[in-house]
């Protein structure tokens, strides 16, 4: 396979049990993936999250990524004490989009999505790790949309 950059773009935040989350989407086919692949990511990510930390700040984000052979979702959630990223990845067929599997052997991401994660732990160092005070607005403004 040749490396081709390929655009991501940045979806408007939504919640899903609890959890804010921040959404990416990644193609290798067009500008911005449809609903049906954008639907296929938040199923992944309700499989994936655990219930919401107790007293708040529960922060996710994920990234769906359409290709030729199927779609992929990186569901990544920030633990409580905010230096660990937990991450499950997701598969489907485009036969099927509410059917996804986990990735098998314990796959992370690809160089595209290691893109979204390498610019989420920056945003959450910058704005949530480092300052005195978190400031969770500027984190969820902070997004990357380019080609990678």
């Amino acid at each position: 396979m040749t490396y081709q950059p390929r655009a991501i773009t940045t979806q408007d935040g939504i919640d899903v049990g609890g959890w804010t989350v921040k959404r990416y989407a990644v193609s290798a086919l067009r500008d911005t993936p449809p609903e049906p692949v954008h639907a296929f990511a938040v199923l992944a990510l309700r499989r994936s999250l655990p219930p919401p930390h107790p007293h708040g700040g529960s922060h996710a984000f994920s990234v769906v990524h359409e290709d030729e052979d199927g779609c992929y979702a990186v569901a990544a959630w920030w633990s409580l004490n905010r230096v660990i990223l937990h991450t499950r990845t997701w598969l489907a067929d485009w036969s099927d989009l509410t059917a996804p599997t986990e990735a098998p052997g314990h796959a992370t991401a690809c160089l595209w999505e290691l893109a979204v994660i390498a610019h989420e732990r920056r945003s959450w160092l910058t704005h949530i790790v480092r300052p005195p005070q978190p400031d969770v607005p500027t984190y969820l403004a902070d997004a990357i949309t380019d080609k990678f």
